[in-house]
């Protein structure tokens, strides 16, 4: 057999092969980039659309709770029997941003991973706040809705800004309004939270 019939049925090289193996090792790499930027485009699909379902359950609670508006008023006896809109009793303008507290005991300002009302601490991933303000004293009013929760990767551990203690904070006193001012929502670094807004008015039932 001639030399150039061996060389036609030689293999690979050993730098045919290492030049292989490294373009299978950068394509490989590529896909495990995308697949964990796609996985982290999906958890935070998931954490904004509980958190809007939340947001959207506040709202309707807040409407419910106006149902229970006995007669126009700014005072405690005309908003008594509401739950929520009490806070607005002898407030001629606005209130701060506070955290509700539920009389219904299936009712909480503190919600699970899955959306779902919480009062146990170690379960706390998302917390919702209130504001209430008159559109037209006594007669109509302005709700304000907030839900705020830990990022992605910021559910437990070390602090990971200034103004957190430690990640177990987030847990208890951290669903206060005013420690959530505290950390800035408009620009906390691993804070993510939505807004929301509904209008109820007192309506005449005689």
């Amino acid at each position: 057999m001639s030399d150039l019939s061996r060389r036609k049925q030689a293999g690979f090289t050993l730098i045919e092969v290492m030049i292989a193996i490294g373009i299978m090792t950068v394509g490989s790499l590529g896909i495990l980039s995308m697949h964990h930027a796609v996985s982290g485009a999906n958890r935070t699909a998931h954490e904004m659309n509980t958190a809007l379902a939340i947001t959207e359950r506040w709202i309707e609670r807040i409407e419910r709770d106006s149902l229970s508006w006995s007669k126009q008023g700014l005072n405690s006896s005309e908003l008594v029997g509401t739950a929520y809109l009490s806070g607005l009793a002898g407030t001629v303008g606005a209130t701060d941003w506070f955290r509700p507290s539920p009389s219904d005991t299936y009712e909480h300002y503190a919600f699970d991973y899955f959306g779902q009302d919480t009062n146990t601490a170690s379960e706390i991933k998302y917390c919702t706040n209130l504001k209430l303000s008159w559109l037209r004293q006594g007669t109509s009013a302005r709700v304000d809705v907030r839900t705020f929760w830990y990022r992605a990767g910021y559910l437990t551990g070390t602090a990971t800004h200034a103004d957190w203690v430690s990640g177990s904070d987030f847990r208890t006193a951290a669903c206060d309004a005013s420690t959530a001012d505290g950390w800035n929502l408009d620009t906390a670094p691993n804070v993510d939270v939505v807004f929301a807004s509904t209008v109820v008015t007192w309506l005449r039932r005689d």
